[in-house]
């Protein structure tokens, strides 16, 4: 945009500023009090954990307690996320849709890697897409929506929980993540059911009491060095309940068009594993509060982890379509499910949300194997490393076929065989009866 006359801009650094627990609160209602001033927003974020970054989030419910919403009502905006591509759509999504429930005109954002500003083309379309932004915005252009509002429904869940309660088991460490415990909302409620339904016994932690000293920063010091910047102790926190847990549940409450904040807060955080899938080979389950049905992309979020974590989830239950006695049974089978898939060390397939995900980590890994050590250690030794051009049987192979497939005659017979011979090893071994 600097190559437009007529603009004036300037930076407000909200990842910096709002980064500590503490903050400067001057700085917070100057901030505001510009953006009363400016006629666009442009937003420039990373992407941490399928989202924008807790920072940002914290902005906004920051915006809101301070009753400021008002401020951003008719102005255009639009963002630039720099990130690998991983998950980027959801953090567009939220990113837009926060927007427009302020009363905000949207433009689609860019969603760049970090290498595309070296690109002289891409340089090229990035001064277009700012000049049609700019245009958009000094004209008053329309522009598409894509959200809606959402509508709040809100009926209690009353389970009648009969009161029996069996002995539990202890040979399976279950912990139940949670941002509420012992209150009178929908979430308890589940809670409630799952733990008397659950046929082991369960460690609840409540992630608002842990006392963080403040938000991922970034800085990859857990990447290069080993431990977190941070001197909280979550880093330790979050890797010994991990790894000493054999089923993990998550019991979240929604909030605007996202988990509650300090979900982020505490996903953010988690980066200090770095990039190895944490939750690899563990069962896993969601209680959720809210109007999930209306928050797909929340729901694609969950399941996302799920299956690029390979965390063998049995599902997601919402509040939201299932209410009472339907959603007790739901509950109630759910945990009893859980355990059974534990026990059985039930492994899920991967779908495209999984295989997609993890092949853009494998090739950024692989790319930076030299700086990101442990990462790379992680991804060799569970052979996550399966780029297809380094078997040699598929070279050779493919080599061949190169050259026969020249010859017509050769491609008919490609043809005609296809079908039983895509399946013949398949067909082999279910005729065999070792299946």
């Amino acid at each position: 945009m600097m190559h437009e006359q007529d603009l004036v801009w300037e930076v407000l650094d909200i990842g910096e500023m709002l980064t500590d627990n503490a903050y400067d609160t001057i700085w917070f209602q100057n901030s505001l009090d510009r953006i009363e001033q400016c006629e666009a927003v442009l937003w420039a974020t990373p992407v941490y954990t399928m989202l924008v970054p807790y920072q940002m989030l914290r902005f906004f419910e920051l915006v809101k307690q301070e009753g400021r919403e008002s401020v951003f009502a008719g102005k255009y905006a639009t963002s630039v996320m720099s990130c690998f591509h991983y998950y980027d759509h959801l953090a567009q999504h939220w990113l837009q849709a926060t927007c427009e429930d302020l009363g905000m005109h949207f433009m689609e954002g860019l969603s760049v890697d970090d290498i595309d500003l070296l690109r002289s083309e891409y340089r090229q379309s990035m001064r277009f897409f700012m000049a049609e932004f700019h245009r958009s915005c000094k004209h008053r252009l329309p522009l598409p929506k894509q959200s809606r509002d959402i509508v709040h429904d809100y009926v209690p869940f009353k389970p009648k929980l009969d009161g029996q309660q069996t002995e539990k088991r202890e040979d399976l460490r279950t912990v139940l993540l949670t941002d509420e415990v012992g209150e009178d909302g929908n979430l308890s409620a589940m809670i409630k059911v799952f733990l008397a339904s659950y046929p082991n016994k369960v460690e609840v932690v409540d992630i608002k009491a842990f006392p963080y000293e403040g938000a991922c920063q970034g800085c990859l010091r857990c990447e290069l060095v080993g431990d977190c910047d941070r001197k909280d102790g979550f880093q330790a926190f979050y890797q010994n309940l991990v790894n000493s847990c054999d089923v993990l549940v998550h019991a979240m409450n929604l909030e605007g068009r996202y988990l509650k904040p300090v979900w982020k807060l505490f996903l953010d955080r988690t980066f200090s594993n770095g990039h190895r899938t944490s939750m690899m080979g563990k069962h896993t389950c969601y209680l959720v509060a809210g109007p999930l049905d209306q928050l797909p992309y929340v729901r694609q979020f969950l399941e996302g982890k799920d299956m690029v974590g390979r965390e063998n989830s049995v599902g997601v239950i919402s509040d939201d379509l299932c209410h009472d006695e339907k959603l007790e049974k739901l509950i109630a089978e759910t945990a009893l499910r859980l355990d059974r898939s534990a026990r059985a060390k039930f492994q899920k397939g991967a779908n495209f949300l999984g295989i997609g995900g993890m092949k853009i980590f494998r090739d950024l890994i692989y790319g930076m194997r030299g700086v990101v050590r442990d990462d790379h250690r992680f991804y060799k030794q569970r052979k996550l490393y399966d780029f297809p051009q380094r078997k040699l049987g598929n070279e050779l192979f493919n080599l061949f076929m190169g050259f026969a497939f020249i010859l017509k005659p050769v491609r008919l017979q490609a043809y005609n065989s296809m079908k039983p011979l895509y399946i013949a090893k398949q067909k082999h071994l279910v005729d065999s009866g070792k299946l």
